[in-house]
């Protein structure tokens, strides 16, 4: 301990002797030590520490499984069936997503909401923190009606009243009683909801039965808690038996698959992702320490007397190792307070890009783990850039060292090492610049690949009628077909329509379509997005017509019924003769088959970066919906037509709420932005990289520069010209750069199929991103040699030689 003690202030007594070198080491490795610690944060947070739920280990989600789907959501049916035979579970419970217009508290608004089991809570092991949680008979239809909330709607609806419980609230013009309020911490349930960030402000009973939910049609996300000393291998092979039983009493082929329910949160793209970013701070955080290594070389040399002297004096070797390996691991531990603070506003600045991107990022924050990783990396650090300087610095004698580098007193093994940590460092930048190259062109690929639809000019906003006022087809038909009449009234619109889906806006449905004329295997029917629209839509999105027609206002109840399909369809489905005028049944709340009258171009509905399904099309007047989005075409910006819109709204119904509201290329940059925020981080770390690599490079180069000053005079001396001593400079420079790129280049070959899944219509070797990085690599690399270069032009020969 006493060692210790001495070694440390010797230690802290070096660094105060040379500040300059202390702040630049400490700079670089923090920089690199903040990186990791702030990725690792996130990556603790998101994927490693558990939900915060009462033994989150047995927490499941369990899907349908139909070839090839196996996340399919469930439907109420095959909810009782697994409640009432898998004898796995402690609970198990139910829920779908839904939205409700609130009334009666200030203006209409659109509330997210859920209906959800009233085991719901209990399976998850939440308690409200006032009031109670669902009971049994609440569950039956006709039953009081009762509502829980969320404790961000109670502050902001209520200013946190604690009467709250027992007040009423008119939910879709339904008085409901508010019997309990969640906890700050409740989070949404659904893993998509999750993943957004989106949060749900009303909960109601589920309250289903045959008649509403038949079997077959699956919206519902089921999720249980298994018993204690159930792994969920058991519960499947469980569950198996299970199906087995079911697809034989009611002929299906479907079943039912358990995974975690934390691993069901986190898409594999994202935890993918998310990984290599962790990867990639690593590959900054090692040519941090490569740079620093460099920096303690260099210090050596300086210090060669000293250690000379001090081995002469009786000093071991092991005990000279170790005093320089305290100064290395205090410069890490320094450096790991520092990058310790780095973290935290680097993970600001992420948490605030990123909120409604990755789930659970509010859960972000500094813990044991988060601490143990930075006190280890600091550690870890300290070894790896000390341990080598200090080794080669006691390794020989004064005037062994003076015998084998002259005058310089730098051996040639010292100056092969710190070329081999350039080599390193500059390999390692390439495989991060190439890595993030990759992504900014799939990320340039995906902003301009062809969305089927023409994003500027237009304005989207959603609107749910209240079941109670518009119960009836005809009611909803008619109330959206007076909506759209006075939309188009307002100054500035060009054309108005109605969708129930909007494209890249995060919705769709499917399902299987019977084609007239064929065999129907009702376990191998053909699968199709249904979109229900207004004769305008396709004039509205700009969506091509590609043959045909597209609806009138005499595609209506009394019309004939149609339909028009997209060309993917018509690829799939009809591949060798022609659509139009087949009939089609899609099994829909429609009655009959439907007649094709049109094939339009691709639209992408659920990202620019995802194949196009195959899409049916029906009119809203022969299929209407409760729920729908308002699309309108402007001449002005359509950002400045919400408030006419409004005002529209309420002159047909005051009670109705647009919710939503933004333009289309809001709803693009949103589908994009979990990209963009990868792309951004990786070309930060990349750009990081290069800039600590070329200063690798400099400060070699300028060291060496340094210490051939003599040489160089000499050489100058002796008729050499300024242009020779440039020459000679960079070509040792650029030889080092070279034989770097070559290993990143093989390196980089390796290591960018493992993220095959973030490319979107770009292969991991990408011809282009392979020459331009490593080109722009070499152009930094030349400059960075430049510099120490041209001054050595500047030498004067006399004073050269009277040098040392």
């Amino acid at each position: 301990m006493h060692n210790l003690l001495q070694d440390l202030r010797y230690a802290v007594r070096a660094l105060l002797k040379n500040p300059s070198f202390a702040l630049i080491a400490i700079v670089t490795l923090a920089l690199g030590i903040g990186a990791n610690t702030a990725i690792f944060s996130i990556v603790n947070a998101v994927l490693l520490r558990p939900l915060k739920y009462p033994d989150p280990e047995q927490l499941v989600l369990v899907t349908d499984t139909q070839p090839p789907s196996d996340e399919t959501p469930a439907d109420y049916a095959e909810y009782l069936d697994w409640r009432e035979q898998a004898q796995i579970f402690q609970h198990l419970a139910a829920y779908f997503n839904t939205t409700f217009t609130l009334t009666g508290l200030g203006d209409p608004q659109q509330l997210w909401g859920a209906r959800i089991s009233a085991n719901t809570l209990p399976t998850l092991g939440v308690n409200p923190i006032m009031g109670r949680g669902f009971r049994l008979e609440e569950e039956v239809r006709g039953s009081e009606r009762v509502a829980l909330i969320s404790y961000g709607f109670w502050q902001r609806q209520f200013a946190g009243d604690p009467k709250v419980v027992g007040q009423s609230i008119t939910l879709d013009t339904n008085p409901f009683t508010v019997i309990g309020v969640l906890p700050s911490t409740f989070r949404a349930l659904n893993p998509v909801d999750i993943q957004t960030g989106q949060e749900r402000d009303v909960w109601i009973p589920l309250r289903l039965n045959a008649e509403i939910a038949p079997r077959g049609l699956h919206f519902m996300t089921v999720f249980g808690r298994l018993r204690p000393g159930v792994s969920i291998e058991q519960a499947n092979a469980a569950m198996a038996g299970v199906n087995a039983n079911l697809q034989k009493v009611h002929s299906i082929n479907h079943g039912a698959r358990l995974i975690s329910l934390q691993q069901a949160i986190v898409p594999q793209t994202m935890r993918t992702s998310l990984f290599l970013l962790l990867g990639a701070v690593g590959f900054v955080l090692l040519i941090a320490c490569g740079n620093v290594a460099n920096l303690l070389l260099a210090r050596s040399t300086a210090r060669q007397k000293e250690i000379a002297i001090r081995l002469a004096l009786g000093a071991s070797r092991a005990r000279l190792a170790r005093q320089l390996l305290t100064e290395s691991l205090l410069l890490a531990l320094l450096s790991g307070a520092a990058g310790l603070l780095i973290s935290l506003w680097g993970v600001s600045v992420f948490v605030t890009a990123a909120r409604a991107l990755i789930p659970r990022l509010d859960e972000v924050g500094l813990d044991f783990r988060v601490l143990l990783f930075t006190l280890g990396v600091s550690l870890a650090t300290g070894l790896l850039f000390g341990l080598v300087p200090a080794w080669r610095a006691s390794k020989s004698a004064m005037h062994e060292t003076l015998k084998e580098g002259g005058r310089t007193g730098v051996g040639a093994g010292q100056q092969r090492l710190r070329g081999l940590l350039v080599v390193a460092e500059m390999a390692l930048s390439l495989v991060l610049l190439i890595g993030a190259g990759l992504l900014v062109k799939s990320f340039v690929h995906v902003l301009t690949a062809d969305k089927g639809f023409d994003v500027e000019q237009v304005l989207t906003a959603n609107l749910t009628l209240s079941s109670v006022k518009y119960g009836e087809p005809k009611q909803q038909a008619l109330f959206f077909q007076q909506f759209l009449e006075s939309v188009k009234t307002v100054p500035g619109v060009e054309a108005a329509a109605i969708v129930n889906n909007a494209p890249l806006a995060g919705g769709g449905t499917n399902g299987g379509i019977i084609i007239e004329g064929r065999p129907d295997d009702p376990q191998k029917r053909p699968i199709a997005e249904k979109s229900i629209i207004s004769p305008e839509y396709f004039n509205v999105m700009r969506t091509s017509l590609v043959r045909g027609r597209v609806f009138n206002d005499r595609d209506n109840v009394s019309g004939v019924p149609v339909a028009i399909i997209n060309e993917s369809l018509a690829r799939r489905y009809f591949a060798g003769e022609e659509p139009i005028g087949k009939r089609i049944d899609f099994n829909w709340d429609t009655k009959g088959t439907q007649e094709i009258v049109g094939i339009v171009r691709d639209v992408k509905q659920y990202g620019l970066d995802l194949p196009t399904e195959p899409t049916i099309y029906v009119p809203y007047l022969q299929r209407p919906d409760s729920g729908m989005t308002a699309v309108v075409r402007s001449s002005l910006d359509p950002a400045s037509l919400v408030g006419a819109l409004r005002k529209q709204l309420i002159a047909l119904d005051k009670e109705q709420p647009l919710a939503q509201v933004r333009t289309m290329e809001q709803v693009v940059a949103e589908s994009t932005a979990q990209r963009r925020v990868m792309v951004m981080v990786s070309a930060v770390f990349g750009a990081l990289a290069l800039l600590l690599a070329a200063l690798g490079l400099y400060g070699v180069m300028a060291y060496t520069v340094t210490l051939r000053t003599r040489e160089i005079g000499v050489r100058m001396a002796l008729g050499a010209q300024r242009g020779d001593v440039l020459r000679l400079v960079i070509r040792n420079g650029m030889a080092l750069a070279l034989i770097g790129i070559a290993v990143g280049l093989t390196g980089a070959v390796a290591l960018t199929r493992l993220m095959v899944s973030l490319l979107f219509n770009v292969t991991p070797t990408d011809a282009i991103t392979f020459t331009v990085v490593p080109a722009l690599l070499i152009l930094v690399a030349l400059l960075a040699c430049f510099i120490p270069a041209r001054r050595a032009t500047k030498v004067d020969p006399l004073v050269a030689l009277r040098y040392e």
